[in-house]
């Protein structure tokens, strides 16, 4: 009995070793999310479906906090980050660890405030779009955007954290770099083991927006390839939009259920988009449009920002919808083109 009362005078006194400088958002609890689920999400199968325009204006207001799936150039919702540029959505708290294509668009149209990020405004092998970039350090000395500073796997954990209903996990990262003293971790001492670890809190949104290859009409759902963060993003959120290459049958849902990466209970809105990850690469469907990254990366590099503007007007802003989009990059037969490209990989890689 007197080992066990001096374990646990122990652990009353967990030991805090360090804080980081930064700080974190959203602040969301996991009852306050809870609750939340059980007073506005319905448990009952009904169909979910609409179109782009319609989902962005229910759910995704200004102001919200937002997660985005895909990572780096693979399976990004682009018909969503259109259709928010399109409708001049603002003042968008964005959590993300890599963030390319899509984030840079949704900075260069000024509808971030706030930032939780691990890799942000590079292109990776396309270099840095220096006009996203001067745009960025622009708007943080004028306080216009603010930025905590994490890394992918951190990022990572804290949706994890999310999707298990936890206010933060304990990792063992971003010890010993600058990583940490940026971050919003908290170094402890572990109270059963006396190992340094750092606790990362948990991201609970108000909104994310995945693309996945299929789902059917309640949004049960289908990713093949690379989840990334999406277990958490998708499980740590008060509304999902889910947009979908295409439509199946629940019935075929029901044959393979081993198959559904995501249950319908957490879907708010249903989109079928085919190619709607476009530039970006969707596995096992089609892979990133090179030509049309590049034109992106050119433009960014015109200083009088002319370019840029004529990108936007002739991509977004000059289109109706996502489909006018994919007829004004080449159309089927560009789309052809990538998904010759994607089975051609597969092949290299030894997939049939």
């Amino acid at each position: 009995m007197k080992e066990k009362s001096s374990r646990v005078r122990a652990i009353k006194e967990i030991e805090v070793l360090d804080i980081g400088d930064g700080d974190y958002q959203p602040k969301t609890t996991p009852d306050e999310f809870r609750r939340f689920i059980y007073e506005h999400k319905s448990k009952a199968m009904v169909d979910k479906r609409m179109d782009v325009r319609t989902a962005v204006k229910k759910f995704i207001k200004n102001g919200v906090s937002i997660a985005i799936g895909g990572c780096s150039f693979v399976r990004l919702p682009m018909a969503v980050v259109h259709e928010m540029i399109r409708q001049n959505v603002k003042n968008l708290t964005m959590v993300a660890g890599t963030r390319t294509f899509d984030l840079n668009l949704l900075l260069d149209n000024g509808c971030i405030k706030h930032l939780e990020i691990g890799y942000i405004v590079g292109m990776e092998v396309f270099g840095i779009p220096r006009l996203t970039r001067k745009k960025v350090e622009d708007a943080i000395a004028r306080g216009e955007l603010t930025i905590n500073e994490w890394d992918n796997a951190s990022m990572a954990w804290r949706h994890k954290a999310a999707g298990m209903g936890l206010p933060f996990l304990p990792v063992r990262n971003m010890m010993g770099s600058d990583g940490f003293r940026r971050s919003g971790g908290i170094k402890i001492r572990c109270p059963f083991t006396g190992e340094e670890l750092v606790l990362v809190p948990a991201i609970y949104t108000d909104v994310a927006v995945v693309h996945v290859h299929e789902a059917d009409i309640y949004g049960n759902c289908r990713i093949y390839g690379a989840i990334n963060e999406d277990w958490g993003k998708m499980r740590g959120a008060k509304r999902l939009i889910i947009t979908t290459e295409r439509i199946i049958d629940t019935d075929e849902i029901r044959r393979e259920p081993e198959k559904t990466f995501l249950p319908y209970f957490y879907v708010d809105a249903v989109v079928e988009v085919p190619y709607g990850a476009h530039p970006t690469n969707m596995p096992k469907m089609y892979y990133l449009d090179i030509d049309h990254i590049k034109e992106y990366m050119n433009a960014s590099r015109d200083p009088s920002g002319k370019a840029l503007k004529e990108y936007y007007e002739k991509y977004i802003f000059g289109v109706d919808s996502f489909e006018e989009y994919l007829e004004k990059i080449g159309g089927k037969e560009k789309l052809k083109y990538l998904e010759d490209l994607e089975r051609q990989r597969k092949n290299v890689d030894g997939e049939h």
